[in-house]
């Protein structure tokens, strides 16, 4: 192998094993090399055979062609303080490859620069001394930037961002405790995936949560050990953000006045509410404190009144009527582009299996019944 490729190959498979927080004795371990020769390979210095090449593209979750390429930039990650587990190395690498796959996506129907990326409101410690009354006034700005206004509910948070330049993902997430990631780089653009194995609610404020951190913390997105990440400050703020952005004070006192009036809030006050705004009764309840529209007091009366009729905490009381995370994904952006580049014969069907992160047979599967539909539309 030459001295080049040799180098090129060490680079990029510390690069991806770092993308997927893998220690060097981890990774050694795995590919049942010592650490001394990971290293060596790492720096250039000895060449890996193909077979170890194989394993380590499986232990990545990479294509082997990754380990060839001159990699310009990575796609930064921040994991949530909030969350005492890290996604897993899996988790992570699949959401690498959607991201990538949408980007390359985007080139090749020629949609690359049609959205702009959202804008960066950073927050500087050293200026701004109250970081929650910040992360209120850019949900406040951020409404109004995407003409929603203050007193209207968000329809769905889903095709709202899809099409105002972040790329959404949603993932049946079996790793218990994590219910949402996002990643940043100028090239790729801000990027999240939310757990849509959590209910359709707790999916909504993940979404809103990770938009908050790609809008203010856009300088914390960058690959370090996830396990030593927390910034309890910074997700307070991203807390805050994603209260403000789905439930607007202004909105919230209108339909109160309108609708509930100034008597003793009741549960059926809430799961009006909730159903309005489209989030869950903890947020609803929540949001009702912290404009002082209710006590502390009834506060955590609702919240135990909640508990009462769902003994389950993966469970909603009185869930959404309508599924957001579902009608969002029939007709989501980057599936359209997906849809468009293979059976439009921009792509191959490997290759589209390839940028979406699914096997030959799923990915065959899912454009036969695109094309059954092309069939069926009418002329």
């Amino acid at each position: 192998m030459e001295p080049q490729a040799k180098q090129l190959i060490g680079r990029n498979l510390k690069l991806a094993r770092e993308m997927a927080g893998l220690s060097q004795e981890d990774f050694s371990d795995r590919l049942g090399l010592s650490r001394a020769t990971v290293s060596a390979i790492e720096n250039g210095h000895v060449a890996i055979d193909s077979a170890k090449l194989l394993l380590a593209a499986k232990v990545l979750g990479r294509p082997v062609g990754d380990f060839f390429k001159e990699q310009k930039e990575e796609l930064c990650l921040l994991y949530r303080a909030a969350e005492d587990v890290v996604p897993s190395s899996d988790i992570r690498s699949q959401f690498r490859v959607l991201c990538e796959g949408y980007k390359e996506l985007e080139m090749i129907v020629g949609v690359a620069d049609a959205i702009l990326s959202p804008p960066e409101y950073q927050f500087l410690p050293s200026f701004q001394s109250r970081p929650l009354h910040f992360a209120e006034q850019v949900a406040i700005s951020e409404r109004e930037r995407l003409g929603l206004g203050q007193l209207d509910p968000i329809p769905n948070i889903f095709k709202l961002l899809d099409t105002n330049g972040v790329r959404v993902f949603a993932l049946p997430i079996e790793q218990n405790g994590v219910f949402g990631l996002s990643a940043f780089s100028p090239h790729f653009g801000p990027c999240v995936v939310v757990n849509n194995k959590n209910t359709t609610e707790r999916c909504v404020f993940t979404l809103a949560h990770e938009y908050g951190h790609l809008l203010m913390h856009r300088n914390l997105y960058v690959n370090h050990d996830p396990a030593k990440e927390r910034n309890k400050e910074v997700e307070d703020m991203a807390d805050t953000f994603a209260g403000h952005f789905l439930v607007p004070e202004a909105g919230l006192r209108d339909i109160c006045a309108k609708s509930v009036g100034t008597k003793d809030t009741k549960p059926e006050d809430v799961i009006f509410l909730k159903h309005h705004f489209r989030v869950s009764f903890k947020m609803m309840s929540r949001r009702l404190k912290d404009t002082k529209f209710i006590s502390e007091s009834t506060h955590a009366e609702l919240l135990a009144k909640a508990k009462t009729w769902e003994q389950d905490d993966k469970k909603e009381p009185a869930p959404l009527p309508i599924d957001l995370v579902k009608s969002w994904q029939s007709a989501c952006r980057f599936m359209h582009l997906a849809r468009k580049a293979v059976t439009e014969g921009m792509i191959s069907l490997g290759k589209l299996a390839e940028l979406i992160g699914q096997n030959i047979l799923e990915t065959r599967n899912l454009v036969q019944t695109w094309r059954k539909e092309l069939s069926l539309a009418p002329a």
